[in-house]
């Protein structure tokens, strides 16, 4: 299980990360795109990139969100937790990305750059699925009267002196 578990993690990240250079690229080629193509397409094509970019992202949460905690959740409730928090995403990976693409905010720190935009990525990333995961445990706990912990799981003692 943590080897599937570890494996869903490393997807989910490499999908998370392409799906935010694209965003980057998208922006940074706004000027070009709005030179070439008409006003309503422009707007068409950024609905859609923002449509595709929540569905396949809130699938990707409601995996995680339903497959990684040791207890028993709905379905229902990890949908409702999955499309908060990839609407969240989605909205923050659209802000980054135009960040990313007008300010150039790793331009000052020459070779290092990249490695600091990744770790600006990463830190709003985990903290809208922390978020997200909260929200889900809420929103769970709200609606249903208990969770139960799955039969897998390990009670936790405390710490140990």
């Amino acid at each position: 299980m943590r080897l599937f578990s570890f494996g869903l993690i490393i997807s989910i990240a490499f999908i998370l990360l392409i799906s935010l250079v694209v965003s980057s690229v998208i922006t940074a080629m706004s000027n070009w795109v709005l030179a070439h193509l008409p006003d309503y397409l422009v707007v068409f094509f950024h609905l859609l990139n923002f449509l595709i970019s929540l569905a396949i992202i809130s699938f990707l949460f409601a995996l995680m969100f339903k497959y990684f905690p040791d207890a028993k959740i709905y379905w229902r409730d990890v949908w409702s937790g999955a499309i908060v928090t990839a609407l969240l995403f989605v909205l923050g990976e659209f802000a980054l990305g135009f960040y990313f693409g007008k300010a150039h905010p790793g331009k000052g720190y020459g070779a290092a750059g990249s490695v600091i935009l990744i770790l600006l990525w990463t830190s709003y990333s985990s903290m809208i699925v922390f978020y997200g995961a909260e929200f889900t445990k809420a929103f769970a706990q709200r609606h249903r009267q208990h969770i139960s912990p799955k039969e897998t799981a390990k009670k936790e003692t405390g710490r140990e002196s």
